[in-house]
């Protein structure tokens, strides 16, 4: 049985001078097992068929082989790697055709890193398809949002520009609007006088005087219907260009300009007459002229009626109690507001 050892020092001689002959080339491929000559033959028959693995311990895998001194280590096949690894380093790292494989050439990836590489590729794809889902459903949304704007019904104007249902189209006349009743009553004497001031189809003013001392009083009509405008509030209507002339009127009285002979007016509101009416009282001075004024204003939709009634206390003249002023005034505006409502309408 052959012993296990190193082989001849002949050998060993040998492949050094072999290296040696060859110079820095030998050297330079000291690392790389590929440069190791094959050992003779007789050195092969020497551990011919009697150098199997039955001479190995039992605790020794298949396939392991015997260490010999000055031989490279074969790596184990079990040590990690895969068989065909194991099979590619006991040849030598050579290829197909017996010839050497490059020393540099980069080995295949192990397991370990082939999992993580997966696991980044995992991690990119879940990534892609979590941004693609969010993608999809802003897109979704904005569509549903985008059709329903524009399924909804139209916005309206910014404002009207026409009569809208129940406003009235015209007024009636002012100087037939006071009954004569009223008239007898609150303007009496055969000598009174009828002015028709203004005359047209959307606003009407008309002034009946009774000048018989001791008594001079003045009763004054006017009756417009307002047309939609841009510049009222709210969106422009007839009504509310009408209403916002009725807050510019009560203002006025309120307040009256600079150097105005009118006091400033005490405003008191009216029930049961319109939609909205109010009643004030002003004192007038002209020079030695004193008069009373009582003025009542109604709002019935997109009509603004105005009513003024006067009565001088000067020299020669009587004064007319407040109470009955502001009861003429509103009798003829009651009458007015009657008119109105026969108007034709949009």
């Amino acid at each position: 049985m052959a012993q296990q050892g190193s082989p001849p020092g002949r050998l060993t001689r040998r492949v050094e001078g072999d290296q040696h002959g060859h110079g820095g080339a030998g050297r330079a491929r000291r690392g790389d097992r590929s440069a190791v000559p094959e050992r003779p033959g007789w050195q092969r028959d020497a551990f011919g068929p009697e150098d199997t693995d039955a001479d190995l311990p039992a605790w020794a895998p298949p396939g392991a082989h015997p260490v010999r001194p000055g031989t490279p280590r074969r790596p184990d096949p079990y040590a990690g790697g895969s068989v065909g690894e194991a099979h590619r380093d006991e040849d030598g790292d050579r290829g197909a055709d017996g010839a050497a494989a490059d020393p540099v050439a980069p080995r295949p990836p192990t397991r370990r890193q082939g999992r993580a590489a997966a696991t980044r590729l995992r991690k990119s794809r879940r990534r892609v398809y979590r941004w693609c889902g969010v993608a999809i459903v802003v897109c979704v949304i904005g569509a549903v949002t985008a059709v329903l704007a524009t399924s909804s019904s139209p916005k309206p104007q910014l404002y009207v520009t026409s009569l809208q249902p129940g406003e009235f189209k015209s007024v009636p006349s002012a100087c037939t609007s006071v009954s004569a009743a009223v008239l007898t009553r609150y303007l009496p004497g055969s000598d009174r006088k009828t002015t028709n001031q203004l005359s047209g189809t959307t606003q009407s003013q008309c002034s009946f005087t009774i000048d018989a001392k001791p008594v001079f009083r003045l009763l004054e009509v006017t009756t417009q219907a307002y047309q939609p405008f841009a510049g009222a509030s709210g969106d422009g209507s007839a009504s509310a260009n009408a209403k916002d002339n009725l807050a510019v009127v009560r203002a006025s009285l309120a307040d009256p300009p600079k150097n105005s002979p009118l006091s400033r007016a005490q405003i008191t509101a009216l029930a049961g007459l319109g939609q909205q009416a109010f009643a004030s009282y002003q004192r007038e001075t002209a020079g030695d002229i004193v008069s009373d004024v009582v003025t009542v204003v109604v709002l019935e939709r997109n009509v603004l009626i105005t009513v003024q009634m006067s009565a001088q206390r000067s020299p020669g003249f009587s004064p007319t109690p407040v109470a009955t002023l502001r009861a003429g005034a509103t009798a003829a505006a009651r009458d007015a507001l009657a008119k109105v409502l026969t108007q034709p309408t949009a």
